[in-house]
């Protein structure tokens, strides 16, 4: 199996040198066995060419072992054969130098071999040592006695062995040249189209992140799809991205990856560190760093401590582009919030505007109706909060509209909608709440209401007021969600004409004529001491 291996490991011009040695020896010894070859008769040249032919022939075998047992390079089996080479081209050359020198045409391509394998200096070296003994056993052989022109004709066959040597070695290592020229053009091609790919995808996922990012004001639901964007260009299994407000130490937006659940304490730590802070989670230690500090906000991207170092300024870039998107879409986000919130809330005095209340109460109609469930309404109005403006000013009466909606709203389930119905009058809707427990309700904020104390129009808190409220319930006193409204304001209507300062419940559907079903009248209209406060 080795040797199989060797043999494969040669290249065409391994396997082509070592069959032209085989075939030269074996063409000397036909030759030389069917008596083609006629040498001299001199015992001592016949001997010699015997002998030179063995050692070619050896020489080959040595080659072939060379390359197939100790693997040497060509270079090395080349070094090797020369003393043999250069010793048994000068045997044949004199012994067969009668036939027109036979052997030149192998010296030409042992010179041939040696000048493509070896260097410049080499070969140059070697093919004057071949030039060189082939004209030394031309003149040893032949002796002295031939003329000037025999000389001069060796010795330009010797030239152009050099010659020779000289042209095919500079054209071979200027085709290596060449060739490592065009390996490295083709490294650097490739190298700078990675990079092109690399860019691309980087540009890529910086344009579909900032498609995603300005897609949805919901970040809690792309902050996942980011952060998969991200790790298809940046190598980084678990990290985290967050948006921070540095001036609150909040954290504005948060979406991570392979992380356990961040400290609640993150947002400070990072911003009163810059961005720039270990953190101790589940999975190791993780590294923050700040890829963007823009005006009050910040965004820190974390990741395991080596990765974060081991991040290129090209994942850098990538990191800050997406961090701009991502500031950008969180001040649009929280501008969406506040004008939505703005658009539902009643600036005065924070409770949810007359918009908000017609779009919740017909929701919570539509359920009280499919589940045959109770819904209740009250409307509020403060009683005679025209007088309270005329004589403490409106500064003083917008404070009071606002601490009146405050104990309405501390009054009441987070469920319950409250809401500024206009002007002075106010609206709570209770779901899922029957007549007994709305009136209920209405007392307790009745007598919150009755037992507060107003600051004046110096501040002063000594001013009481009083609420009047209407009720009503569906399905008892009303069909649908205009006639619930109509009937909590009808009752509210019969509260101030009876007296103020009570609670008044609608008509059951059916009973127009008959008395008003519920009412809880107020105590005594009384004059309060000075030191609890005046009445209005």
């Amino acid at each position: 199996m080795d040797r199989r291996a060797s043999i494969r490991r040669l290249g065409v011009s391994d396997s082509g040198y070592i069959v032209a040695r085989l075939l030269v020896a074996f063409s000397l010894i036909l030759l030389r066995v069917t008596g083609l070859l006629a040498l001299p008769q001199d015992p001592g040249m016949i001997s010699l060419f015997q002998w030179g032919l063995a050692l070619f022939t050896l020489t080959g075998v040595l080659v072939l072992v060379e390359y197939l047992v100790f693997h040497l390079t060509t270079r090395q089996v080349l070094w090797s054969a020369l003393p043999l080479d250069v010793i048994t081209g000068g045997m044949l050359l004199v012994t067969t130098q009668a036939y027109q020198d036979p052997v030149y045409a192998w010296l030409v391509g042992i010179v041939v071999i040696y000048a493509a394998a070896l260097s410049r200096r080499e070969s140059n070296a070697v093919t004057i040592i071949f030039a060189v003994s082939y004209f030394a056993d031309h003149v040893i052989g032949f002796g002295w006695a031939h003329s000037t022109v025999d000389y001069i004709v060796l010795a330009f066959k010797a030239v152009a062995l050099v010659l020779l040597g000289y042209f095919v070695s500079e054209g071979a290592h200027r085709q290596i040249e060449r060739e490592a020229e065009l390996e490295s053009s083709r490294s650097d091609i490739e190298s700078l189209n990675e990079q092109l790919q690399r860019r691309l995808a980087e540009l890529n996922a910086v344009s579909e992140i900032t498609d995603v990012v300005h897609s949805s004001l919901d970040f809690d639901a792309i902050g996942p799809l980011v952060l998969e964007i991200i790790q298809k260009v940046i190598d980084v299994p678990a990290c985290s991205l967050l948006v921070l407000d540095k001036e609150k130490a909040e954290t504005l937006f948060s979406a991570s990856t392979g992380l356990g659940s961040l400290p609640p304490t993150i947002a400070g730590s990072l911003a009163f560190s810059e961005g720039s802070a270990a953190v101790e989670l589940e999975g190791g230690l993780f590294s923050c760093l700040t890829i963007l500090d823009h005006s009050h906000m910040m965004v820190v991207f974390c990741a395991a401590a080596g990765q974060i170092e081991a991040m290129r300024q090209e994942d850098r870039l990538v990191l800050q582009a997406v961090a701009s998107e991502l500031a950008v879409a969180v001040e649009n986000s929280q501008l969406y919030k506040l004008t939505k919130r703005l658009s539902i809330t009643d600036e005065l005095t924070g409770l949810n505007n007359y918009r908000y209340l017609q779009q919740r109460l017909e929701d919570e109609y539509e359920r009280a109706r499919r589940f045959d469930r109770s819904l209740s309404l009250l409307m509020f109005d403060a009683d005679d909060f025209k007088l309270f403006n005329d004589r403490y000013g409106h500064v003083a009466g917008d404070v009071a509209l606002a601490e009146l909606g405050g104990l309405l709203k501390a009054a009441v389930r987070e469920i319950d909608v409250v809401a500024r119905y206009g002007g002075e009058e106010f609206s709570v809707v209770l779901p899922e709440t029957d007549v007994a427990g709305a009136f209920v309700v209405a007392e307790k904020i009745r007598e919150s209401v009755a037992t507060h104390r107003f600051p004046d129009a110096d501040g002063n808190r000594v001013v009481s007021l009083t609420v009047s409220i209407g009720l009503a319930t569906y399905p008892i006193h009303a069909a649908d969600r205009e006639d619930l409204l109509r009937q909590a304001d009808d009752a509210l209507y019969q509260a101030k004409h009876l007296g103020r300062d009570r609670v008044r419940t609608s008509q059951p559907i059916g009973r127009a004529t008959e008395p008003p079903a519920g009412e809880s009248p107020a105590a005594a209209p009384t004059e309060p001491p000075a030191a609890e406060g005046q009445r209005i």
